[in-house]
């Protein structure tokens, strides 16, 4: 097949068959990512641009936006078991596949909705397969330019802007928005890959849970009253946008922490994928001297199915059943339930001997 920067046409029957069916829950990037031999995000991320109109959306030439998200898939680090450009194109499928769900749509404005596709392809840009903490605790330059704060989210969208606005890239997305279009749309670029640090999870949970309530309550009054009605109409331009990037910023963090809510199969690998990271970290942390960040993740003595129901029961579960009751989609929820009860079926019989080799 060609090359990331060959021509997205001509791809193999392979590649074709395995972008079918990307609209659905179901959908198996990593069988995406075999076939284009490591350039789903490109290939998928291609089919999903088409689908949503970004090149229409910001009056860009479609050879401008494919050069762009080669370039976005070139600058993730394919030796990465997790923070790759896979993850890339798997957090973008989510993000479209939210987006397709019409309670979302009615609540979140267009120019949010390409924000979170673009947002989604680049919110791990550059990851360097070591957390927040790690950076931080070995004084890394990027620690310290962003002064510990959401150090690789503001890295990952810092960056995404520097490819796509450097002169002479011919990468330019942007470049045909107006000044006030180009400046709405890097503020909801930028909030929605700093949503997803993983530090602040509780902080946007509320902010969401507020803005969804209201929503939810408004679509059940609203055919009840005419009061109501007339409020709906009178609210400010900045409260509904305010709402809608509310909305999009969850959206897109749901997206990034959806692993455990696709079918056992693809759960069990994306967790084998992320664990064999952190063992790896916590490696490096020992072998250095640092504090380790992670204790859990120690490949000789890891619960691997523990650590997976541990996360479901800090983050997933809780935002999951919020998002996924806004956006009418119940059966993520109950697909997150169905592999807590696989990971804590094997809790009881893991051993250590099953970390030596999690992810081939």
């Amino acid at each position: 097949m060609p090359g990331p920067h060959g021509d997205r046409r001509r791809v193999s029957a392979d590649v074709k068959n395995a972008l079918e069916n990307d609209s659905d829950w179901t959908y198996d990037i990593l069988q995406l990512e075999k076939v284009t031999e490591h350039h789903a995000l490109t290939q998928l991320g291609f089919k999903i641009f088409d689908r949503w109109k970004v090149a229409d959306a910001l009056s860009c030439n479609e050879d401008i936006l494919h050069r762009w998200l080669c370039t976005i898939e070139a600058h993730y680090h394919a030796g990465n078991a997790y923070h790759n450009a896979t993850h890339a194109a798997d957090v973008l499928q989510a993000t479209s596949y939210f987006l397709d769900s019409p309670t979302v749509a009615a609540h979140i404005s267009e120019n949010h909705a390409i924000a979170a596709i673009l947002a989604a392809a680049v919110h791990d840009l550059d990851h360097p397969g070591r957390g927040n903490a790690f950076l931080i605790n070995t004084r890394q330059s990027l620690a310290v330019l962003y002064n510990d704060h959401s150090v690789l989210e503001n890295h990952h969208v810092a960056l995404a802007f520097q490819l796509t606005l450097q002169q002479n890239s011919n990468v330019n997305i942007f470049s045909n928005l107006s000044r006030e279009e180009f400046t709405s749309m890097r503020h909801a670029m930028v909030e929605m890959v700093l949503a997803t640090d993983i530090s602040r999870h509780f902080e946007y949970l509320v902010k969401f849970n507020k803005v969804s309530r209201l929503s939810l309550r408004g679509a059940y009054t609203l055919c009840e009253s005419i009061e109501f009605q007339m409020n709906v109409v009178d609210v400010p331009d900045d409260a509904r946008d305010g709402n809608s990037l509310t909305i999009c910023n969850m959206l897109v963090k749901c997206a990034d922490i959806s692993n455990p809510t696709r079918e056992w199969s693809l759960c069990q690998k994306w967790a084998y994928r992320i664990v064999e990271e952190y063992f790896d970290q916590t490696k490096e942390e020992r072998e250095k001297g640092l504090p380790v960040t992670m204790e859990v993740f120690d490949r000789k003595t890891c619960n691997v199915p523990l650590t997976q129901c541990g996360f479901i029961d800090m983050f997933v579960r809780e935002a999951f059943a919020n998002f996924s009751e806004f956006a009418n989609l119940g059966h993520l929820s109950a697909q997150l339930e169905a592999n807590y009860e696989q990971w804590k079926s094997q809790t009881s019989s893991w051993t250590p001997a099953n970390n030596v080799s999690l992810h081939t």
